[in-house]
């Protein structure tokens, strides 16, 4: 559980939080892999400009687009489902397929993107790949919520991860956050703000 990493963010990360991710993971930009979940942004035109944007940083920061697995959870049977006109594929390609948590340590950070937190919960818990993603973030694999992906995380929603107890609020456009509240208030995210969680850690970066 102490090997927990993850960057909750409002819109991505800032050019000091990319730094801080690529200390903790260890390697240089054109040698990580990475997971990314577009889930909750595909439902409409605006979300899916989001995930071009994301693509798009993921690529300035110096990660190969071969390094980087496109993984849309909508595409995955449903957890339980017996296949039948399929039943033949027995290793189909992965991004077919569910991914288990041995597969999931060949990446070294799952980026969840932006959009409707509601349908990412909804397609994590009927694949079952949040019990997947939980096992793995615990046992180091980075994680970066954008938004909805941090929502997920967070305290929102019942099915979600609950990495922290609080509900995170993206894009908040009032007075900006400078200390985290007290329990297990909301927090209000300006963009360009990222709760870091650290094991059992947590600050405002």
């Amino acid at each position: 559980m102490n090997n927990r990493h993850l960057f909750l963010t409002s819109d991505g990360l800032t050019k000091n939080m990319k730094t801080s991710f690529f200390n903790i993971i260890g390697k240089r930009p054109e040698e990580v892999k990475i997971l990314y979940i577009p889930t909750a942004g595909i439902e409409t035109d605006g979300a899916r400009e989001g995930i071009a944007v994301c693509l798009y940083e993921l690529l300035l920061m110096g990660i190969q687009s071969e390094n980087i697995l496109i993984y849309n959870l909508e595409l995955i049977l449903s957890k339980g489902y017996k296949r039948t006109y399929s039943a033949y594929v027995t290793d189909g390609h992965i991004a077919s397929r569910l991914i288990n948590t041995e597969e999931l340590k060949e990446f070294d950070a799952v980026f969840v993107s932006g959009g409707d937190s509601a349908v990412l919960c909804r397609e994590m818990v009927r694949t079952g790949f949040g019990c997947a993603i939980e096992q793995a973030v615990n046992a180091g694999l980075v994680y970066v919520g954008i938004s909805a992906g941090s929502m997920y995380a967070a305290g929102n929603l019942e099915k979600g991860l609950n990495i922290i107890p609080n509900p995170i609020i993206p894009h908040w456009n009032g007075d900006k956050l400078t200390s985290l509240p007290i329990g297990s208030e909301e927090i209000k995210l300006a963009d360009g703000q990222t709760i870091y969680v650290e094991g059992y850690n947590i600050c405002l970066i």
